[in-house]
């Protein structure tokens, strides 16, 4: 699955992350897992995460880990 996930952030342009689940499970809790790679052509960074998914989306989940630094470089 591919989906974008504008973040209202402006870089060298305005950031629109570019996503792709690779991998997604769901535990006991119904919370889901995922494992996805992101593209942030606005700073030129592209990274895989892992992340959990609350009700506000995976665009949320994915950026939250990036700004973390939760991800690994690609």
């Amino acid at each position: 699955m591919k989906t974008t996930y504008t973040t209202g952030r402006t870089y060298d342009e305005p950031q629109v992350l570019e996503i792709e689940i690779e991998a997604r499970t769901e535990d006991e809790f119904g919370l889901e897992e995922i494992t996805a790679t992101f593209r942030d052509r606005s700073r030129h960074i592209s990274g895989r995460v892992n992340a959990i998914v609350f009700p506000d989306g995976i665009g949320p989940a994915v950026l939250a880990e990036y700004d973390a630094g939760r991800y690994q470089a690609i």
